[in-house]
């Protein structure tokens, strides 16, 4: 993918343009976000001599410009800044369970849809690499079957919990940070939950194995308790 990436950027551009410099990132595709440009108007307009691309490191602000860590200087009558926004984890919402503070970095996620120790409630997350609302639809299933055997049990409360044989499960970050690893994720995943090395308390991006998983989990199953 990455071949087929940088060979689009290529035919676009001069033979001495040096791609691998001002086009090949550090990561993968899709472990960060790519940005997709219609016609290749971006590669035309820096082919034709219409715009330019510098790749470096900022240093800091000059009166005319952008002092590069290299020495040089690009000069700007007009900086856009467009990058560097933080995590705002769950809406920065102040969640409480019986007055008690709910720290997310202290939960673990079933399935990136659930928290331990919240009850009635489920995030709804969609998927980076495909449709959203892929996921979304996943997730709304989930809730309503949820709805459905909560009633039937005569519950008015579901939370989940990890369970005995869970008791020494590694617990890593929210994100697979050598799958996914922009730099906002990078600097707010101590604001998120933990995932376990396991399939059931893990978020994935796996659209294929989800859309057969979902739909079976056990709702009677050691890690949900009903009240």
């Amino acid at each position: 993918m990455k071949a087929e990436l940088l060979a689009g950027v290529k035919h676009h551009l001069a033979n001495d343009f040096d791609i691998e410099k001002h086009f090949t990132p550090k990561y993968r595709p899709w472990s960060q976000r790519i940005a997709f440009i219609p016609e290749g108007d971006l590669f035309n307009g820096v082919r034709d001599g219409k715009a330019n691309v510098v790749t470096d490191e900022i240093e800091r602000f000059v009166e005319n410009g952008i002092l590069l860590k290299s020495g040089d200087v690009l000069e700007a009558d007009i900086i856009v800044t467009a990058t560097g926004f933080h995590l705002c984890a769950l809406g920065d919402v102040d969640f409480t369970v019986d007055g008690k503070h709910v720290d997310f970095a202290d939960t673990v996620t079933f399935r990136g849809m659930m928290f331990t120790g919240l009850p009635n409630m489920v995030w709804v997350f969609g998927y980076f690499r495909a449709s959203w609302t892929l996921r979304t639809d996943l997730v709304a299933d989930f809730v309503c079957r949820l709805l459905n055997h909560m009633s039937a049990r005569q519950a008015h409360k579901v939370e989940v919990a990890l369970r005995p044989e869970d008791k020494d499960m590694q617990l890593l970050p929210f994100f697979d940070t050598d799958d996914f690893n922009p730099g906002y994720v990078m600097r707010g995943m101590h604001l998120m939950p933990k995932r376990g090395d396991k399939p059931e308390w893990a978020h994935t991006q796996d659209y294929w194995n989800e859309k057969d998983v979902f739909p079976k989990i056990d709702l009677d199953e050691a890690t949900f308790h009903y009240g």
